[in-house]
Formats: C-alpha cells, sequence, structure tokens
C-alpha cells in the first residue's frame, strides 16, 4: 500500500480491519433451496498454537512479554453435505463444544438439512462430538466411529487376542466389523480382558476394550456400507489441513484465540460462498 499508493497502515489497523470484516461476515447466512434426504456430517478437532496474556500480570511487570502465556486449543471443525453431493459446507472455532455443537447444526442446514432429512454422522467418538450429536439431530441421526480410527485400537489388541497370528486376527475382525459382528469382536476382546492379572495396567488390550465399551452402538457399519455411506472420517481430517492448519499452523505464529476465530471466519466463509455475498452486500451498504 505504500508503495503504490504512498500510504502506510500500521499492522494493528489491518488486524481490526480484518477482525471486523471477519466478525460481519460471519454473521452472513446463505439459504440454500436445496432439500437432502440424507446428510453427511463429520465433526474433528485439531490443536492450533494460542497465546494468552495476564492483563494484571502485564501491569505489574514492566517486561510485556513476561505476562504471555502460550498453549495449545482445539479447534473444532464441523463439515455437511448432501450423500451424492460434492460441495461440503464447514462451520468451526476455537470455542466450547455447545459451540461446535451449534455449529454442526448450522453447517448441516446449509448442505440442505430440512424436515425428515437423515443425518450421518462420521466421528472419532469423541465424548463431546456424541453429546451434540444427540442435543442437536436427535433421533432423525444416527453416529458412527472412524472405522480406521477403531482399527487402530485394535491392532494394538491383536497381540494380546492371537499372540501368533496379530495380523490374521485383526484382517478377520475387521471383516467382521463390516459384516455387523462388532458385538462378537468385543466379546472376543473382553474374555482377554477378564483373563488379565492386573487389568488396573494399562496396555493395549486395556486401551481397546474400554474404547469399544462406550462405543459399542456406534459401529453399524454393515448398515452404512449397505446404503452407500462413509464408514472414514478422512474428510473432515484432510479438511483440518486445509482450512485449520494451513493458516493457522504456520512457523513462528501464536494466536490470540479471538484472532485465531476471525481468521477461520474468513476462510469458512469463503468456502461456503459467502465471500462474493459479502462484499457486494458491503459495497451497496457503502
Amino acid at each position: 500500500m505504500k508503495e503504490h499508493y504512498g500510504i502506510e497502515a500500521p499492522s494493528s489497523m489491518v488486524r481490526l480491519i480484518t477482525q471486523k470484516h471477519a466478525s460481519k461476515i460471519a454473521k452472513l447466512k446463505k439459504e440454500t433451496s436445496s432439500q437432502e434426504a440424507i446428510i453427511i456430517s463429520e465433526t474433528d478437532g485439531s490443536m492450533v498454537p494460542i497465546v494468552e496474556i495476564d492483563e494484571a500480570d502485564k501491569q505489574a511487570k514492566k517486561d510485556a512479554r513476561k505476562a504471555r502465556k502460550v498453549c495449545w486449543k482445539e479447534a473444532k471443525l464441523s463439515l455437511a453435505r448432501g450423500k451424492d453431493r460434492a460441495n461440503r459446507f464447514y462451520a468451526g472455532s476455537i470455542g466450547t463444544a455447545e459451540q461446535a455443537g451449534q455449529q454442526m447444526l448450522e453447517c448441516a442446514s446449509l448442505a440442505g438439512l430440512k424436515e425428515g432429512s437423515y443425518v450421518h454422522v462420521v466421528s472419532d467418538g469423541a465424548p463431546w462430538i456424541a453429546e451434540q450429536v444427540k442435543l442437536k439431530f436427535c433421533n432423525r441421526s444416527g453416529h458412527l466411529i472412524d472405522f480406521y480410527h477403531l482399527c487402530e485400537y485394535l491392532s494394538e489388541a491383536a497381540i494380546w487376542c492371537n499372540i501368533f497370528e496379530p495380523k490374521k486376527w485383526l484382517e478377520e475382525s475387521k471383516e467382521k466389523l463390516k459384516a455387523g459382528k462388532s458385538r462378537e469382536v468385543f466379546k472376543e476382546i473382553e474374555i482377554k480382558f477378564k483373563g488379565l492379572d492386573h487389568p488396573e495396567q494399562e496396555n493395549g488390550l486395556v486401551r481397546c476394550y474400554r474404547y469399544m465399551e462406550k462405543r459399542l452402538d456406534m459401529m453399524n457399519y454393515k448398515s452404512a456400507l449397505d446404503k452407500g455411506l462413509p464408514i472414514g472420517s478422512g474428510e473432515i481430517e484432510s479438511s483440518h489441513r486445509h482450512v485449520v492448519q494451513k493458516r493457522l499452523k504456520i512457523a513462528g505464529a501464536w494466536w490470540k484465540a479471538e484472532n485465531a476465530n476471525a481468521i477461520l471466519n474468513l476462510r469458512i466463509g469463503r468456502l461456503n460462498g459467502h465471500w462474493e455475498a459479502y462484499w457486494s452486500s458491503y459495497k451497496t451498504a457503502a
């Protein structure tokens, strides 16, 4: 700007303008005219670098840098699309589980969620996701654990279930899961778990048992496969890389949470098709 127009803009002004537009674009809701019978919804979290400043410490200390605290916080991202659609809609923020649940509902609505729609949810089975799925979609949804995430737990338990042929046991267990025999697989693991001398000690079998025990109702892979629905959450995992991490996890960057959310709003707004509509309305208002 200085080179072309002779105007020098301080970085603080650029930040404030960016935050202003990010706040406005987040409030812009694009209505969808389509109605989808089946909505595919995926949600996951990834950690981003955050810096927090204690204002009391900042005032008490001459060196403001000593009032800074760096940490990692979870950016919760959701996507939704119609079953046979390629176009995805996103919502996300660094915030509470309740906020993430509302965002799950919002992006499902953008994807065509209407009365009578069925929502097929795939996730890693995190408790906060399971709770929000029940609260936001109630009995109009089915929640599936990412198949490949579950297989990671099974691979840790394999050596405990078949010490001579763990790989064979793992492959057979995968096929059983896809055939709707998740309880049969769990029963094998449960028998081995109950035979442990020290079940309180952490190991691959114990971790797999505890993970499956709490999520047996989220393993109906046969039904999903029969309906042509995904059993993995690869879409949201790859989306985290290009929506969140590509901008927020760059070398040397630590963000205030509000600034990170502002950038997320802008990136998600553009991906959801709100970008042109926002600037058109902004020019009209001006």
